[in-house]
Order: structure tokens, then sequence, then C-alpha cells
């Protein structure tokens, strides 16, 4: 069975993103894949999870992610597999020379995390061609509402029925004394920010079709609101921290977090993905 390795320099460059985002693309050509990830870092647990939740049926490619850091050891494993080199824009020269050294055995090079779509390096990154160019994207940088949970502290409902569910767009709530739900409307909120002591916007929120609450300040929320929670069975969360402090928690897990293979990221990855040739492979 043919094998193709999924390599990076450093850790969160993409690797499971891609690997999952190639095994789709090869599955809607009519070749099946496989997903695997070897070694024991930090994220191999999570990433072995994630891939079993997607069910990918064993077929005429295994796609394998490895550790980060150096592949030869794996290509001299498995005698004529190849690898696949993902590259972001800080680790350009690192990545080239990854991919240079990989001699025959490369497949190509994914640019991800481009700053602009099909933009930089698309012609040539550091002397390598790359085989797909995929731009910055907030979706599917979004923290899952488990992993905001964590970080928050926070007292939850209807977050540990789908704890991989991305966070969405953010919107913080204005601290003006209106119903708000124009202004949530208007900036298409999948999930609040608002002050434990505005109720009303709290059901401005609800009421524009937040898909995710967040409380800050630590008080008591109040009962109708707590019944409309319950009632839509929004993913609620009530913090401790003050909204800046929420923001900042919340901010910093962007980007920083392994993927989380919920259905509105994969539908986004096979957007970003469509111009991906698997036929070059």
């Amino acid at each position: 069975m043919p094998t193709l390795l999924i390599a990076a320099v450093k850790p969160l460059a993409g690797k499971t993103t891609v690997a999952i985002a190639l095994a789709r693309a090869l599955a809607k050509a009519g070749k099946g894949a496989s997903l695997e990830r070897s070694g024991e870092d930090a994220n191999a647990a999570a990433d072995t999870q994630t891939f079993a939740s997607l069910g990918q049926a064993a077929g005429d490619t295994k796609v394998i992610e490895l550790p980060v850091g150096d592949p030869s050891a794996a290509l001299a494993e498995r005698a004529g597999s190849r690898v696949l080199v993902v590259a972001t824009p800080e680790t350009a020269a690192e990545a080239s020379a990854m991919a240079k050294a990989a001699g025959a055995s490369l497949a190509g090079v994914v640019l991800n995390r481009a700053r602009k779509a099909g933009g930089e390096g698309s012609a040539g990154y550091e002397g390598v061609t790359p085989l797909a160019v995929i731009p910055e994207d907030a979706a599917l940088a979004a923290p899952s509402l488990g992993v905001v949970r964590e970080a928050l502290e926070a007292e939850a409902l209807h977050v540990e029925d789908d704890p991989s569910r991305t966070l969405g767009r953010v919107v913080i709530a204005s601290i003006a004394a209106d119903p708000g739900q124009a202004y949530f409307d208007r900036t298409r909120a999948d999930s609040v920010i608002v002050r434990s002591d505005k109720p009303d916007l709290q059901l401005a929120a609800l009421n524009a079709g937040a898909e995710c609450l967040i409380i800050t300040g630590g008080l008591p929320v109040l009962n109708y609101v707590q019944e409309r929670v319950a009632e839509d069975e929004v993913p609620f969360m009530r913090t401790q921290l003050d909204t800046k402090a929420t923001v900042e928690a919340i901010e910093s897990l962007f980007g920083a977090t392994p993927f989380a293979a919920d259905a509105q990221r994969l539908r986004r990855l096979d957007e970003l993905f469509a111009g991906m040739d698997v036929s070059a492979l």
C-alpha cells in the first residue's frame, strides 16, 4: 500500500489539518485513505483520537502523521514511502531544507497559514515548488469549546455534549443599556462574550441565534436566562474572569491548539483544499 508521511519542522504547523484534508481529497477522488498517527509526543493521543473519530476506512493509501522533526528515519523504516512537508511562513527556510533533504522521496510541500490566499511563496518557497498554498483561516485556527472551557476554568452547560465543536465567530457584547439584538445580527455573532450583569444583552445574543454564550465576571446568571439556555441547548460558560482577561485567554488559543474535527471545520477544510491536485502525488 502506498504510504504518505506528513512531516513538519515545528509543532502546530498544521500536520493534522493537512493529513485530514488530504485523506478527504483522496476519498473524493475515488482513492480511499487510512489515517494514522505515529510517535508519542505531546499531541499524539489527541491526534489519534481525532483520526479515529473520522472513521476513515482502509483504502488505497496510508497517510501517516509523523512527530515533529527529521522524517529520514521514518522514510527508512517504510520502504517506498514518500513525505509531504507542511510549512508555515515562520518556518520557510527550515521546511525548505527538510524538503530538499528528502530528495526523491519528497511528495511535495504544503504552505499552511499563508498571509494571503495564493500569496506568499506560491511560485516557489525557498526554492521548493509547493503542492498547495492554504491561507490563514480563522475557522481552522479557532479553538474547540472544550479547550476554551478549560482555559477559562468555566462552569459549563451543553459543552461536554460536543467538546470538539469550534468556537466560531466571536463577538464581544457592548456595555450599552440597549437590547443589542441588531448589533449581534449585524456582526453575525456565533459566540458571544457578555458580562454577567447584562441579562438584556445575554437574551439579545440568544435571540440573534448565538451558538455559544460566554458569561464573564462571575456574578449569578438570572433564572430566565438559564431557562432559555436550557431550552435552546446552547453551549454556555460562566467564568470568574472579567471580559478583558477572558478575551485575552481566548485570543491566545487561536492557532495554538490541536485540530478538532467538528463538522464546521471539516466543511471549511474541504473548501480551502479544493484546489489541491492529489493526482500530483
